[in-house]
């Protein structure tokens, strides 16, 4: 009965390919000048239904099947030209067709319309960040606090669809940042510098395995415009201190030449209050009470800049390189109060420890890139990448105790230097060839080589005299080589498509604690297969289906056992015998109007990876650990609703509902529990008329847990308003985040031998007042595409399946 079903599919999908017609043109300006990347999709008459869909390649030319061309016409369409149909279909050859310019001053477009803050394209979530005003002054990390399905925890722990193991790209290259290092650099990231934020929950072969929540990819802004254009953002803000945002941006770019630029300049000085009731047990006994009050004071000033060249060589090759810096100077000036009581609540012993740590952290990256088009329309793509991240911090803890029983005191400092660096070389190829039935072959390999050196050198000083303090330095080398190859294929109908793809990825690792003389070893090679089916009914209902395989490997920073102090009482460390978690995930997703986004996601990870609060055996200290629990199940729904009450009002509402099925167990006790998760986001835009808009945004996250920390509801609101001025070249927008003071997280963790509960007061609640520029020519222009937005394009022409 099988082998009859396919036979038949297979009848039915030769007799359609057979039934065609191939129909050929060029699509050229008014010049007579080709047109690459135009989209030339084919519509039914009767309903102006998808039917099929095409791309030119470099020489302007395309080729398209259709299966009715009587009861059909074309569609043809590209950024800066006006759209045009083509009815006439009794020529198979349709010879040049001529688009017309449809150059219009920025400020006309803007007249006309705005993105909304909330796209769905086909596989993925894209926040248009560029437009939103309720965002002006943010950092990225504060953009992804409010993106659908996104949750950021009091530990800086980032999830996706109720999963943790997201990767973080930068215009489409892995971060490979983690922990403390990931969350400085998202909060140096300031918002003007951003045009969008893609989140792709289940990414294909072409992307790395690695992210087993799927992916957040941040795109930067790149000018777009013939000429010489740029634009100068300067955004003072306040909050509980002084905050500076500035950012300047330039494009230069002729026929074949694109020179562009950014430079961004941050300062704020953050405020932190965390205050925690913490009670040890044995059993359901309480040994002991601790109550912590640390107060934090940390200054930010940092510096990014980027500098890109593309240069077209022919009409068939084209060449980039990219450079781009960052220079980040922390400061944590904090203050730590213990108070111990014995199990009577009589006051036993305080302690007080006050902290100066100057850290700075320095980061550049290099991308040389370069594509060609073959004769028969392949194209061959290459990146050579290179990264090195360095840091260094000069930490002091000055800690006073006072033993109340016996009526003594002590002081204790302690000094610590830490030094080190990673580098990261990576060599990629990507070939697509595209095949005359309309499908697309493409295959890929990809090197990567990574070096991590950290020394953290700790010595207690006692009157002048410093003693090595063993029990917290450490000296750590980790390298990893990954060697990764790949292979899919896309198959393309009138009107569905599927994808199938293989990933093998080997990855070697060595861990090297030089303090303890002690060597961690890894070495295996996976497969990851990718599979997806997208069905469009008609223009109004489409159904995706996918399934895939991901990993997560520890980070770099969660295998280093380095002790971060916090106080006596509170510490952080690494833990260099974590091993990397396997995800089979698996998604269906429906459009409907190509507008509304639902998709239900189901994940099963072995071995995963999550940050655990744990008593240290029997003494009276906390550590904070990444390790590995035995098995997570994760269901998660999300849904897209963008509402337009009237011409006027806008409104965008995400809903993420989750729930993760923790089997394992954690520091010797079990653990065996479902979680719930649920957060809500909503965005409104008013126009309101004499260049005026107003945004409002609201954010829910209700109670929930964080595998065994309870998290109480964090709320957010959020309102801003903009006034475009002088034909639309500046533009004002002032905001205020977090009006009432409520996005901060404050909860429990009760689990085991430990009874914690905390708040940690943020200062998330600041107006900022920003004020843009856009100076050179600022009309809309053909432009050459990188890779990355060609396959996007493609994606458009075959589907239409964005919202």
């Amino acid at each position: 009965m099988v082998k009859k079903i396919g036979v038949l599919l297979f009848l039915a999908v030769v007799g359609q390919a057979f039934a065609q017609t191939s129909f050929k043109g060029k699509i050229v300006d008014s010049n007579n000048g080709a047109i690459a990347f135009a989209n030339v999709v084919a519509m039914s008459k009767s309903d102006s239904t998808l039917l099929k869909g095409a791309i030119t390649d470099m020489d302007g030319l395309f080729n398209i099947d259709i299966r009715q061309p009587q009861n059909s016409y074309l569609s043809i369409s590209y950024v800066g030209f006006q759209t045009k149909t083509v009815t006439d279909l009794s020529n198979t050859n349709l010879g040049n067709i001529t688009l017309e310019d449809q150059t219009q001053a920025l400020e006309e477009v803007a007249v006309v319309g705005q993105k909304p803050f909330i796209q769905k394209e086909q596989d993925k979530l894209v926040l248009n960040i560029e437009n939103s005003i309720v965002n002006t002054g943010n950092s990225t990390m504060e953009l992804l606090e409010k993106a659908p399905g996104v949750i950021i925890d009091q530990d800086d722990v980032i999830s996706l669809s109720g999963r943790t193991g997201v990767r973080i790209y930068m215009d489409g290259k892995d971060t490979r940042l983690q922990g403390e290092q990931l969350a400085n650099l998202l909060r140096s990231l300031p918002s003007s510098n951003i045009e969008k934020i893609e989140i792709i929950t289940n990414p294909s072969v072409r992307y790395e395995a690695q992210g087993n929540a799927g992916i957040i990819n941040i795109v930067t802004k790149k000018g777009k415009l013939y000429g010489t254009n740029g634009s100068l953002t300067l955004s003072p803000g306040y909050g509980r201190y002084f905050r500076w945002n500035s950012a300047m941006d330039f494009n230069h770019r002729t026929e074949k030449l694109n020179l562009y630029g950014q430079y961004s300049y941050t300062d704020r000085n953050q405020y932190q209050e965390i205050v925690i009731d913490r009670i040890f047990l044995d059993g359901d006994q309480p040994q002991g009470y601790y109550d912590l009050q640390n107060d934090f004071e940390l200054p930010l000033k940092t510096h990014t800049g980027r500098l890109g060249l593309d240069y077209t060589v022919s009409e068939k090759t084209t060449l980039g390189v990219l450079f781009t810096g960052l220079n980040n100077n922390t400061k944590n000036i904090s203050t730590s109060n213990v108070l111990g009581y014995n199990t009577d609540w009589d006051l036993i012993s305080e302690e007080n420890t006050a902290t100066d740590i100057a850290s700075e952290w320095n980061q550049f990256t290099a991308n040389l890139n370069a594509r060609h088009n073959f004769g028969n329309k392949s194209v061959l793509n290459f990146n050579f990448d290179h990264a090195r991240y360095s840091n260094w911090s000069d930490q002091k803890f000055v800690s006073n105790f006072d033993f109340f029983e016996s009526n003594t005191t002590a002081q204790d400092i302690l000094l610590g230097d830490v030094d080190g660096f990673l580098n990261l070389t990576g060599i990629t190829v990507d070939y697509e060839l595209p095949l005359k039935n309309g499908d697309r072959f493409e295959a890929g390999w990809k090197n990567t080589w990574v070096k991590s050196d950290n020394d953290l050198a700790y010595v207690n000083e006692n009157n002048g005299v410093t003693t090595p303090n063993t029990n917290l330095s450490n000296h750590f080398i980790y390298d990893e080589d990954i060697y990764a190859g790949y292979v899919s294929y896309n198959i393309n109908r009138e009107k569905w498509n599927a994808q199938v793809g293989l990933r093998a990825e080997n990855t070697s690792v060595i861990g090297n604690q030089i303090t303890t003389n002690t060597v961690n070893t890894m070495d295996y090679l996976n497969l990851f297969p990718t599979a997806s089916y997208n069905y469009t009914f008609n223009e109004k209902h489409t159904l995706g289906v996918s399934a895939g395989r991901r990993i997560d490997r520890p980070g770099y920073g969660q295998l280093n056992p380095f002790r971060t102090f916090v106080n006596t009482n509170t510490y952080r460390e690494g833990n260099p015998y974590l091993q990397p978690q396997f995800t089979w995930v698996s998604e269906v997703n429906y459009t409907f109007k190509q507008r509304y986004y639902f998709a239900f996601n189901v994940g099963i990870t072995e071995d995963h990876l999550t940050m655990a609060i744990i008593r240290d055996g029997d003494q009276e200290v906390v550590i904070v650990r990444p390790i590995n629990i035995d098995r997570l199940k994760s269901y998660s729904f999300v849904a897209s609703l963008p509402i337009q009450f009237s011409n006027w009002w806008q409104s965008n509402w995400n809903l993420n509902a989750s729930i993760n099925d923790f089997d394992g167990e954690i520091n010797g006790f079990n653990f065996d529990r479902s979680n719930p998760v649920v957060s809500l986001n909503t965005n409104h835009s008013f126009g309101l008329g004499n260049g005026y808009r107003l945004q409002a945004g609201a954010f829910y996250l209700f109670p929930h847990y964080g595998s065994i920390t309870r998290a109480e509801t964090i709320s957010s609101y959020s309102v801003g308003l903009q006034k475009n001025l002088f034909k639309d070249a500046m533009t004002l927008r002032f905001n205020i985040n977090d009006i009432f003071w409520n996005q901060y997280p404050t909860g429990r963790t009760a689990f085991g031998n430990l009874d914690d509960s905390f708040t940690s007061y943020r200062d998330t609640r600041y107006a900022t007042l920003s004020i843009s520029w856009r100076f050179g020519k600022q009309s809309v222009q053909p432009v050459r595409r990188r890779q990355s937005e060609i396959q996007q394009e493609m994606d458009r022409a075959r589907q239409q399946n964005e919202g």
